[in-house]
């Protein structure tokens, strides 16, 4: 996929894309370049960066019912391992979104949008937002997930 397509998926800016540290201060060093490749985001660091940083670099706040897309332990990967877990839907807010539930902050302001179009993006980012709001069984249930797609 090229610039110009990732950028239209992701609604983020060009230099968004070949700058990581102008998506947040917690995205330095995640972009490194290898021969004829380019640009690549190695999976184990990304992986163990969003295990045990991404609460702290991203921080989640949950706030009150809203529209949107389900995340966080409330997505269905997770929440078909929580058996008998009575627990609020959480949501990142989408206006005309399909559920209704608490919604959390987004881990940036246009990830509900791109989660929209791309479902497996939704997935990728429901998960990083169960370790930013989880309790330690949902954050240990997403990281198999996690592993299991990257």
């Amino acid at each position: 996929m090229g610039v110009r397509e990732s950028r239209t998926e992701l609604f983020v800016s060009a230099a968004s894309l070949w700058e990581p540290d102008r998506l947040g201060p917690g995205f330095r060093g995640l972009v490194v370049r290898e021969g004829e490749e380019g640009r690549r985001v190695p999976k184990l660091m990304l992986l163990e960066c969003v295990e045990h940083v991404a609460r702290w670099i991203a921080p989640a706040t949950v706030g009150d019912y809203e529209l949107g897309l389900p995340t966080a332990h409330s997505e269905a990967s997770v929440r078909a391992q929580l058996l008998g877990a009575e627990a609020d839907t959480l949501v990142i807010p989408l206006p005309h979104g399909p559920v209704r539930g608490r919604a959390v902050s987004p881990i940036h302001p246009l990830a509900p949008a791109a989660a929209a179009r791309d479902p497996r993006l939704h997935r990728m980012l429901a998960l990083v937002d169960t370790f930013r709001v989880g309790r330690a069984r949902e954050r240990a249930i997403a990281a198999r997930e996690l592993r299991a797609c990257l």
